[in-house]
């Protein structure tokens, strides 16, 4: 963060790793949420650095197959199945109506098996596991929630109301990602992803209460699975909060950085008797103002000085 606001680092779990390896097929295919029946299995070591539809040229290391592909299959010319077999996938996915085609044509050192859902949603998945699962990551300790369609991750000192914060913000209509602990991925584009590690997804801790099941308390609309963050909102005690008198018009905004991409922040230092579901949901219609131009602070001090250069000019 920046100078006026604490540390974002203090909040670090997992520093995770800034380039991953090839992830491995039976990861990428359980991230994707893929079920595969193996004709033809793949060695238990494999890893994957792409996926794509099978195609005759630039043929992804995992390709899922369709209608078309199983037409080329039939139609390659003398020497593109030798050429597959040499510089094509390393697995290849096929709905099951189409399986005993490709079988019969696949070079028999590809691997080969069978999914159930439709081949474009298969492979959509697919490739958004993998961006997930070579991306760096990192883990941070504090809440993701979906307000206003803004991801804002909030973090503060154990005990300072996180998870307090996050109840509230369900009870109001807005979404939950994850709760205690918050996976985040850096995408292309300076973009960063959060979600919950898998233990701890669709569930909240509130002390005193212990451990709530959100969607059987607020319904499965309540949660998301993964959501980009938007800006960062750190709790802090007054006593810990940073005191600058700029504050009083601009906020105490700053800036956090999370492997390598740069996350506006804001700082709440927490008062009895705060509403804090409603300051947050405040920050998030603010955040909006800010994006589409507009900056509350900048248009009071323009107003301001009209004011006195209106009686400067004054006879």
């Amino acid at each position: 963060m920046s100078a006026s606001t604490p540390a974002g680092s203090s909040y670090t779990i997992d520093d995770g790793d800034a380039r991953a390896p090839a992830p491995a097929l039976t990861g990428i295919l359980d991230a994707a949420g893929t079920a595969v029946s193996w004709q033809r299995p793949p060695p238990p070591d494999t890893t994957m650095a792409g996926a794509g539809w099978l195609q005759p040229h630039a043929c992804a290391p995992l390709a899922v197959a369709g209608s078309a592909a199983v037409d080329w299959l039939e139609r390659a010319p003398p020497g593109a199945l030798e050429a597959l077999a040499a510089d094509g996938p390393l697995a290849v996915l096929a709905m099951r109506e189409h399986v005993e085609r490709i079988a019969a044509l696949l070079p028999a050192t590809i691997a080969l098996g069978t999914i159930a859902a439709d081949p474009a949603d298969t492979l959509h998945a697919l490739r958004e596991a993998l961006l997930l699962g070579s991306a760096p990551s990192q883990t941070v300790y504090g809440v993701l929630a979906e307000v206003f369609a803004l991801g804002v991750l909030i973090v503060g000192p154990a005990g300072v109301g996180k998870s307090e914060l996050a109840l509230e913000l369900l009870a109001r209509g807005h979404r939950l990602v994850a709760d205690d602990a918050v996976d985040l991925h850096g995408l292309p584009g300076a973009l960063l992803s959060g979600s919950a590690p898998p233990l701890l997804h669709g569930f909240l801790e509130v002390r005193g209460l212990g451990v709530l099941d959100v969607r059987r308390m607020f319904g499965e609309a309540a949660l998301v699975t993964r959501r980009r963050v938007d800006f960062l909102l750190e709790l802090l005690p007054v006593r810990d909060a940073p005191t600058d008198y700029r504050a009083r018009l601009a906020g105490l905004r700053g800036e956090a950085r999370f492997l390598g991409r740069t996350l506006p922040t804001i700082c709440l230092p927490i008062r009895v008797g705060h509403n804090l579901a409603t300051l947050v949901e405040a920050a998030c219609r603010d955040q909006w103002l800010r994006l589409e131009g507009y900056r509350a602070d900048d248009a009071f001090a323009e107003r301001q000085q009209r004011a006195i250069d209106a009686q400067v000019d004054e006879p």
